[in-house]
Parts: structure tokens; C-alpha cells; sequence
């Protein structure tokens, strides 16, 4: 039981510590990301330079960790978005709180089945390309879903023995749903979160090896692997660098939202 229970603790709290450090991690990065120098170019890794230099002689490490705020960023900010609104939006649409209402279900279930890049596309062409659009484009594309899950979940719940009891002892339908129903969903919305914060990641890492990034005054892993995937036969950490950063970022993601319960 000791054992399982380590397991499980390390399960979650080595991944947090690494999603922790994506995030912060351009904090300690030894150069400017941005910064060129001729010529270093394609440098070996060196005390000023960790994991060498680019085709330009800019820091790799530098753009790596600079990539993984950037990423994360949208990732993380996105994913608070979704929970804030898509906890409201979900439980007041409920069938506990409106009666039920075809319409509704029916828009979010149309809705729901548009992919992410069929928003950003929408969005850029009428905002252009940067990192708020992908922000945006991210959160509407999964809040729905996630309005739908709480939406699925809570009206679950409302059948349940417990909810019966307090309804018959008088309680109104806000303590219902905050004190009774609220606790017993917080668990599957954070792994609901954790694997979207995954798909998210790959979802903006898409987006910038196809062109439909950032900008170019941005650093994040998919421009990265972009511009880089042409010389993987001849240099190739300036791909499998990034390309390990979205693995472990990823990796991270999912062992959260399979370990927290």
C-alpha cells in the first residue's frame, strides 16, 4: 500500500516539478534567444553555448526555454480560462439549474466537432497571427468541450442519492451545486484539463511547423523544429532538442491527468 502510494505521489510530483520548470525555465536561459552572431554559427555545445547554436549562432538552450514560456503560457493560461468560464457556463446550463433545451445541446454538440485549426484559421484572418490568436482560438476550441463535460457531469450527479437528500433537507440549487456537486467533479476536470494541456501542446507546436505560428519575433518548439528540420541528417540536436521538449512536456501532461484522482 506504502508502495503504491509513493508511486502514485511520484507520478504526480515529478511531472508538476517538470511542467514547473518549462514554464519558468527562461529565467535561467545563458543568452538572449533572439541574439545572432554569425559567427558562431552551428557551434558545438560550450559553456556560453550548452547545446550549440543555430544556423544564425543563437543559442539553442536559450530559444528552448524561452519556447517552453511561450508554449506553456498559452498552454497554462488557456487551461485557467477553460476552467474559470467552462465550470460557470457548464453547471448554469445544466439541466439542474434550465430546463432542458435541444438547442442548446445541439450547438455545443455542432460546435464541439470543429477542430482547433479551423478556429485559428478564422482568427488570423481576421485578427493575423500571434500569440493572443492562438490563445484564443486554443480556449474556444476546448472550452466547449469542456462546458459539455460539466454539462454531462452535473446533470450525473443530480440523480444521485445524495443530491436527493439535499434537496429534500431545503438546500438552494448554489449550495447544491458548490458544495455538493462542485467537489465531486473537480477530479475529472483536472484530468479532463491535463490531457487537453497535452493536446494543446502538440496543438501549438502544429500550428508553427505549418505556419500558422506566432510570428517571427517569437521563440516557441514548433517554429523551432521548422526552421531546424532540414538539417536533421547534418545537425541533428537543432531538431531532436525541441522535439524532446514536446515529448517530455507532453509526457508530463498525460501522467498527471492518469495519476490524479
Amino acid at each position: 500500500m506504502k508502495t503504491k502510494r509513493f508511486r502514485k505521489w511520484c507520478a504526480i510530483f515529478i511531472p508538476t516539478l517538470v511542467i514547473i520548470f518549462f514554464f519558468a525555465g527562461f529565467l535561467f536561459a545563458p543568452n538572449d534567444p533572439m541574439k545572432s552572431n554569425l559567427l558562431e554559427r552551428y557551434a558545438d555545445p560550450s559553456a556560453e553555448y550548452p547545446f550549440g547554436t543555430d544556423a544564425l549562432g543563437r543559442c539553442i538552450l536559450s530559444r528552448i526555454l524561452y519556447g517552453g514560456w511561450t508554449t506553456l503560457g498559452i498552454v497554462l493560461g488557456g487551461s485557467l480560462i477553460v476552467f474559470l468560464l467552462g465550470t460557470v457556463i457548464g453547471m448554469v446550463t445544466s439541466r439542474a439549474i434550465m430546463k432542458e433545451n435541444a438547442l442548446i445541446d445541439g450547438l455545443i454538440n455542432a460546435v464541439t466537432a470543429i477542430p482547433p485549426i479551423a478556429y485559428l484559421i478564422v482568427f488570423i484572418g481576421a485578427w493575423g497571427s500571434g500569440a493572443k490568436t492562438t490563445l484564443v482560438a486554443l480556449t474556444v476550441s476546448y472550452i466547449l468541450r469542456y462546458i459539455k463535460l460539466v454539462r454531462t457531469r452535473t446533470d450525473m450527479e443530480m440523480g444521485k442519492a445524495y443530491v436527493m437528500c439535499a434537496i429534500a433537507s431545503g438546500a438552494s440549487k448554489l449550495r447544491i451545486m458548490l458544495i455538493h456537486i462542485f467537489p465531486n467533479l473537480i477530479a475529472e476536470m483536472i484530468r479532463f484539463l491535463c490531457l487537453s494541456c497535452a493536446d494543446m501542446t502538440l496543438s501549438i507546436v502544429s500550428f508553427s511547423f505549418i505556419g500558422l505560428g506566432m510570428g517571427d519575433n517569437v521563440v516557441d518548439w514548433g517554429s523551432m523544429v521548422s526552421e531546424t528540420h532540414h538539417y536533421l541528417l547534418s545537425y541533428p540536436g537543432l531538431t531532436l532538442y525541441p522535439v524532446l521538449m514536446i515529448v517530455v512536456c507532453t509526457m508530463a501532461f498525460h501522467t498527471l491527468g492518469r495519476w490524479i484522482e
